[in-house]
């Protein structure tokens, strides 16, 4: 059975500040489970001499792939920079997840070659990049933007498994104090473009803005679709 334990990313004292002790405790249990199924993993494919393609996927479909990305960076930065067994691929993929200096925990630590544990990595952003997701690459990041009424990406951490797909990644911006980055509030109102569903962000779960250049055809068919209905009813409504 997958463990499905909500992956807690803060610190300890922030869960006692906001009385969410039981869900880091649950977390943090979980994490602890990962790593060590990590190495299990490992150990398993390094005694038939190889690391298979099965080695990481086993233990994403077991724990997904917040808890085991979560895992990977914390390794990522237990291992010191300039240790040549960790590949600069390795490093730099890893920068796509955030992981706060206070859940830097030593049980977390997977206790493998790091040349054996990259190889590990390597198969775990395959299977990360077979999602072909958008990224940082894709948008404008820039701080200080606009986000009414643009195309937003939310960053596939927010997103559990079933929904990391760059459809459910589309956004659109409609209302909020969070579309501005000068005001206190921090919602972001609009609704998916893949079906039209309404809800609301925290302006942090974007990553920004989507380039022009690339919006899939499916998506700027579905805008231009929206406009033109937005412009028929205006016109109804001035011709009545």
């Amino acid at each position: 059975m997958p463990n499905t334990t909500p992956l807690y990313t803060y610190s300890l004292d922030n869960a006692r500040h906001c009385n969410e002790v039981d869900e880091w405790r649950a977390s943090h249990k979980a994490n602890i489970e990962c790593a060590r199924a990590i190495e299990e993993a490992i150990s398993r494919d390094y005694a038939n001499n190889h690391l298979g393609e099965s080695c990481a996927k086993s233990v994403i479909d077991e724990y997904g792939f917040n808890r085991v990305n979560f895992i990977l960076k914390v390794n990522l930065q237990l291992i010191p920079k300039d240790d040549p067994r960790i590949s600069s691929e390795n490093r730099a993929w890893g920068e796509n997840f955030y992981t706060p200096k206070s859940n830097l925990r030593s049980e977390y630590r997977v206790n493998s070659h790091p040349v054996i544990f990259n190889g590990f990595i390597d198969e775990a952003r395959n299977e990360w990049n077979k999602l072909g997701l958008f990224d940082s690459h894709h948008c404008h990041t820039e701080s200080g933007q606009n986000y009414e009424g643009k195309v937003l990406v939310i960053s596939p951490n927010r997103l559990k498994d079933q929904y990391k797909t760059p459809e459910d990644q589309l956004f659109v911006a409609t209302a909020g104090f969070g579309c501005h980055p000068d005001k206190i509030g921090r919602s972001v109102f609009g609704y998916f473009l893949k079906d039209g569903e309404h809800t609301t962000w925290d302006r942090s779960a974007f990553i920004g803005v989507i380039r022009d250049e690339c919006l899939p055809q499916w998506a700027a068919d579905k805008l231009a679709e929206i406009a033109e209905g937005t412009n028929e009813s205006e016109g109804i409504g001035e011709m009545s």
